[in-house]
């Protein structure tokens, strides 16, 4: 019964090149780690933080997730152009966005009091250009890639904007979805990559390809 669930949640064309998503898992895993370092230099006290989650999900499947999570309320949207093409998403929730502030502030800022000023605004466009570039830096240290994103744009709701980009990419697209937990102060944030065409296929036969070409395991550890 569990391969059956397995099958039936996380089936995807993409995952025929097992070794490849098992290679960009491994580089999400360095991601947070380069991630977490980060951030501990950023805030006054270290953050621990664990990739908890890293799936390949129909776009329907996505949407449905969104609508029952506090997760989407708050976010960023980037596009990528280049080699690898998409939409890509860093959401989080209004508590969590609180959280970031007052670590920043050094100081408790009440959720019942939601608000963002251009400060706070700021503030977190800085921090999900620290963590998109962290993410790009895992990635292109273990296979150059020409890719560019767009500076990362506020959006107050994720799961309407995905929404709509869902009237551009077919439902049955299949999207990743990562899930970025943070433990004192505990926090989640969802990095979600929404692919052109066939181009994620494309990268990932390279990355599986350059790891036979080094011919370890360690190197994408």
């Amino acid at each position: 019964m569990a391969m059956v669930m397995r099958k039936g949640l996380f089936y995807s064309p993409l995952l025929t090149n097992e070794h490849g998503v098992n290679k960009l898992e491994k580089l999400y895993q360095a991601g947070v780690h380069s991630l977490k370092q980060k951030l501990s230099a950023f805030f006054p006290h270290p953050v621990e933080m664990e990739l908890t989650g890293f799936f390949f999900l129909p776009f329907s499947w996505l949407v449905q997730n969104l609508e029952h999570t506090p997760t989407a309320e708050l976010g960023f949207h980037s596009r990528v152009t280049g080699e690898l093409k998409g939409e890509l998403y860093l959401c989080f929730s209004r508590e969590t966005a609180m959280e970031l502030i007052s670590l920043e502030m050094k100081r408790k800022r009440p959720v019942r009091k939601f608000f963002l000023n251009k400060v706070d605004e700021s503030f977190l466009s800085e921090l999900t250009n620290i963590l998109i570039n962290t993410f790009w830096h895992s990635l292109h240290t273990k296979l150059a890639t020409r890719w560019w994103l767009t500076p990362p744009v506020m959006i107050q709701n994720v799961l309407k904007s995905i929404q709509l980009a869902s009237k551009i990419y077919s439902f049955d697209r299949r999207v990743l979805l990562a899930e970025i937990s943070a433990y004192r102060p505990d926090f989640k944030m969802e990095l979600i990559f929404i692919p052109v065409g066939d181009n994620l296929n494309h990268f990932l036969a390279k990355l599986d390809a350059c790891t036979a070409l080094t011919g370890t395991e360690e190197n994408f550890s």
